[in-house]
C-alpha cells in the first residue's frame, strides 16, 4: 500500500512537473499576428502579387502620428521576439515561377505556426541558396534541382542566424529581422511594429498554396 501511494505521487509530481515545462514553452512562444490574441484578427488575406494592407494597431493611435522614439523603443523587443520564433520556424513547401522576362525563380517557405512568414530564394542552376539582391538569369529548372531543395530545406532552416538588428518599415508598420545562413542575408522576419507579433508574409503563403510542391 505504501509503495502503491509512493509510485502514485512520484507519478503526479512528474505530471505536473511535465504540464508546467508545457505551458512555458506555449508561454514562451511568439503570437502570430492575425490570430485571435493579436491584432489584424479576421482580415482577409490580399490577392497574389499584392502587398498585404497594414495591420490595425493595438492602439487607438494610428502608427503614423506616433513619435519616433515611442516606435524605436520596440526595436530590442522585436529582436528578441525573432530570436523566440526562431525555434519555431520550419521548412514549408518549394515551388518556381517564371518571372516577366522569362526567368525562373525557385522559391522555398519558411513556416510558422502554419503559415509562411518569409521565403528563401535558390539558384535554379543547381539548388544552391541565394543571398537577398541577386537576381535569377537562369530560364529554366529541372525537377532534380527542386528535389535537391527539399532535401536540404529542413536543414537550412534549422542553421538559419537571427541577427542582432532591427529595421523598421513604416508602409508595414513592422520591423524587418535579418535571417543569414553562412554569413549571407538570405530572408528577413517581419515582427509587428509592437515588437511582440510575428507578421505572415500573405503573398508568398499563397504563391506556396498555389504552386508549392
Amino acid at each position: 500500500m505504501i509503495n502503491f501511494r509512493f509510485r502514485a505521487i512520484v507519478l503526479t509530481l512528474v505530471l505536473t512537473l511535465v504540464g508546467g515545462i508545457t505551458m512555458a514553452n506555449a508561454q514562451d512562444k511568439p503570437p502570430l499576428l492575425g490570430t485571435p490574441s493579436g491584432p489584424g484578427y479576421g482580415q482577409t488575406p490580399p490577392a497574389p502579387g499584392i502587398a498585404p494592407p497594414p495591420a490595425p494597431p493595438a492602439q487607438p493611435r494610428p502608427v503614423s502620428s506616433r513619435i519616433p522614439q515611442e516606435i524605436a523603443k520596440n526595436a530590442t523587443l522585436a529582436v528578441t521576439t525573432a530570436q523566440k520564433a526562431k525555434k519555431y520556424l520550419t521548412a514549408g513547401r518549394v515551388w518556381s515561377i517564371v518571372g516577366p522576362r522569362g526567368e525562373v525563380e525557385v522559391k522555398a517557405a519558411i513556416i510558422y505556426d502554419g503559415i509562411a512568414v518569409a521565403v528563401l530564394h535558390f539558384n535554379p542552376s543547381d539548388g544552391l541558396l541565394l543571398p537577398l539582391g541577386i537576381p535569377p538569369v537562369e530560364t529554366g529548372v529541372s525537377p532534380q534541382v527542386i528535389k535537391n531543395v527539399k532535401r536540404n530545406l529542413p536543414a537550412i532552416v534549422n542553421s538559419l542566424e537571427i541577427l542582432n538588428g532591427a529595421e523598421y518599415r513604416e508602409p508595414e508598420s513592422a520591423w524587418c529581422i535579418p535571417l543569414a545562413h553562412k554569413n549571407m542575408i538570405v530572408a528577413h522576419l517581419k515582427i509587428y511594429v509592437d515588437g511582440i507579433h510575428v507578421v505572415p508574409d500573405y503573398p508568398a503563403n499563397q504563391e506556396m498554396q498555389t504552386y508549392g510542391k
